[in-house]
């Protein structure tokens, strides 16, 4: 049994960095991988369990794998989601918002129409920001826009989004925020994407 080989496919797994596997008595007893951020750990094992079953026909006890993960290089970083464009158009009793994104030179837009309320004025363009989101993930509800808030602190008023996010059974809250320079909505938006983009890669998009 040639386990060179299964390191190679190891190695080309989407994010893993580099492998060892450890053997003992023909069997393989360890598989140590290096990792970049750009997706969890709980996929990357999946796959290698996928791999080596396909191509080996090898089934490997997840237990025996260990993942460190390291920062994403920077070409990474231009897998992050991009803000477009937002308008926000309020008539009697309603508002409607719209949000554009780029994703890999692909855009994304989303319209939702909502309460004409001063406090949804500001959520929709967070809530509207996030299902644009979830249109690039093609999954949806994924985040829940917990609160906006609107600060200031020595003459610079900034903008903060908490958001929720629930992937694989696990809930955590993520915050954002951006400073205010001319549109309102524009940095309601930013701070919403500032949130998602730290943990967006978790999910395979």
């Amino acid at each position: 049994m040639n386990f060179s080989d299964y390191q190679s496919i190891i190695n080309k797994i989407s994010g893993v960095i580099n492998s060892k596997v450890v053997i003992d008595k023909n069997n393989i007893v360890e598989i140590h991988i290096l990792a970049n951020n750009a997706r969890s750990p709980k996929q990357i094992v999946r796959d290698i369990e996928s791999s080596l079953l396909a191509a080996f026909n090898y089934r490997i006890d997840r237990k025996k794998v260990s993942i460190a993960q390291i920062q994403a290089d920077d070409h990474d970083s231009l897998r992050r989601i991009k803000f477009i464009g937002v308008t926000l158009k309020t008539y009697d009793n309603t508002v409607e918002c719209s949000v554009k994104l780029l994703y890999q030179d692909e855009e994304y837009s989303v319209t939702q129409i909502g309460i004409n309320t001063a406090a949804n004025r500001r959520k929709i363009v967070a809530d509207t920001t996030v299902k644009a989101v979830e249109k690039i993930l093609g999954q949806a509800f994924v985040f829940d826009i917990q609160d906006v808030i609107l600060s200031s602190s020595n003459d610079v008023t900034f903008v903060s989004v908490l958001v929720n996010m629930i992937f694989e059974g696990s809930e955590e809250t993520m915050v954002g925020s951006a400073v205010v320079k001319n549109d309102i909505n524009e940095t309601i938006a930013k701070s919403t994407l500032d949130a998602i983009n730290r943990r967006v890669q978790k999910i395979n998009i």
